[in-house]
């Protein structure tokens, strides 16, 4: 059965629906050199505390040292590790060890990194400045 209503009223046309057209999202301006540089760096730090950590960890819990992986860590930190050989006893127990060195390393590098990173901050704008003329 059809009914015999009107349609229902509606609102009074309003302003037109209008779309906003937003600006594309500025980018950010390039990176100065010595951004770049200071990325870097902490990029470098990253990898050398990563294995750092790895291999006190590694000790720590006594892995397997003929594991290939175990292996390739003890061999690239090595090189990390033994300017700081030596300054302190590395406790033990069983076969798990607490290697301090690898700790003193990881401060140490860390302090290192920042340090660069600080001159980079403080001769950034002068080597901008002067490549600018």
């Amino acid at each position: 059965m059809l009914s015999n209503q009107s349609p229902a009223p509606t609102a009074p046309p309003s302003e037109p629906i209008q779309t906003s057209v937003q600006a594309p999202l500025q980018s950010r301006p390039g990176v100065s050199a010595a951004e770049r540089a200071a990325m870097i760096t902490y990029l470098i730090l990253g990898v050398v505390e990563a294995l750092l950590i790895t291999r006190v960890i590694l000790k720590l819990l006594a892995a397997n040292p003929s594991s290939s992986f175990v292996r390739f860590v003890y061999n690239i930190s090595a090189l990390l590790v033994a300017p700081f050989q030596g300054i302190f006893p590395s406790p033990a127990t069983q076969n798990s060890v607490l290697e301090l060195s690898s700790l003193v390393a990881i401060a140490v590098y860390a302090l290192i990194a920042w340090g660069i990173v600080r001159l980079i901050a403080i001769l950034g704008p002068r080597l901008s400045s002067n490549t600018a003329s």
